[in-house]
């Protein structure tokens, strides 16, 4: 998740002041260095200085960013807001130094132990609302991934091609301009700068902000996912089938499904029996532009797979990223 300068002095802050009621540990911060800064704890009256990166909160999609932070820095640092409890454990099987705002640590450095977890959560206020990262302008962000040229069309033409309000345009445009991803070349025309970047943020606000919000349910498959009979116009595959077909280097475990088909015709259709926890997870489709091949554009299967996890997941997002997503990017 993004976060401004502001919040970030916040999180830290907050962070070195509560690690001090908690341990009586002594920090110094200066936004220095190769990262968000330095973060320099004073023991025993030695001073040991860690390299950091400040983040609202860690999730696991971001951990081969840290692993290679990890590798490159001989002392590295994570300040968080929040790190949920499962990526905590597997930062200190890696031995990867972190620190939330309520004061909870694990630091572990030559003779150094320190692993604190008892502190509740502490919870900084919120950045203000950019409209881009919102429900509806995620969508419209999305598109402008697909094409880096629709941002140069009329508002009029971008909220039908989206269908989106046509109010919202320039909200998002907007909040694409103060985020520093689109740069105004003269009165009529764009350019976009750190697509990359802005392809992570999407991906880490897609799994907040947008893609809890269009899940229709969860189903179980009956028999072989290959042989559904999909209406390719109104249906396609997602996630790791999509993946599977797009890379053939894949073999699917669990089953995205997106769709403008409502849940009397899916079940009549494709005889998809809803049931808690079923391997096959239904989406509605959110975006307007169609593929023959009966899957979600390459940029939300490599998302969904970046959200998802785990080795195979990873290698197969990297493949799809490198053959259909950078060259465009």
């Amino acid at each position: 998740m993004y976060i401004c300068e502001q919040m970030k002095q916040e999180i830290v802050h907050t962070a070195l002041e509560n690690l001090w009621d908690t341990a009586h540990i002594k920090a110094k911060w200066a936004p220095v260095g190769p990262l968000d800064g330095e973060t320099t704890f004073i023991i025993n009256a030695n001073r040991y200085t860690f390299v950091t990166t400040v983040k609202k909160e860690l999730r696991e999609h971001q951990l081969h960013h840290i692993i290679d932070h990890n590798s490159k820095f001989n002392n590295f640092l994570i300040i968080a807001e929040h790190i949920f409890p499962k990526i905590k454990r597997q930062l200190r099987e890696l031995d990867i130094a972190y620190l939330e705002t309520n004061g909870n640590i694990f630091l572990k450095k030559d003779h150094l132990y320190y692993l604190i977890d008892t502190n509740k959560k502490a919870t900084i206020r919120k950045d203000k609302a950019n409209r881009a990262f919102t429900k509806t302008g995620l969508k419209v962000v999305f598109h402008f991934l697909l094409d880096k040229e629709l941002v140069n069309k009329t508002h009029r033409e971008i909220a039908e091609y989206t269908r989106v309000g046509l109010g919202n345009i320039p909200q998002i445009i907007n909040g694409l301009k103060e985020t520093g991803y689109l740069l105004r070349l003269n009165k009529k025309t764009y350019t976009w700068d750190h697509r990359k970047e802005l392809l992570d943020r999407w991906v880490n606000e897609y799994a907040t902000e947008l893609r809890p919000k269009i899940i229709k349910g969860t189903y179980k498959l009956p028999g072989n996912w290959k042989k559904l009979p999909l209406n390719k116009e109104v249906t396609v595959w997602g996630g790791e089938p999509a993946a599977d077909i797009l890379t053939n280097y894949l073999r699917p475990e669990k089953f995205i499904l997106y769709t403008k088909e409502n849940k009397t015709d899916i079940i009549r259709n494709y005889k998809l029996l809803p049931k808690v926890g079923g391997e096959l997870e239904l989406l509605d489709m959110f975006w307007e532009e169609h593929h023959t091949e009966g899957i979600a554009p390459p940029l939300l299967i490599y998302a969904e797979l970046i959200l998802a996890g785990g080795k195979r997941n990873n290698e197969t997002a990297k493949l799809i990223y490198d053959e259909y997503i950078q060259p465009d990017l």
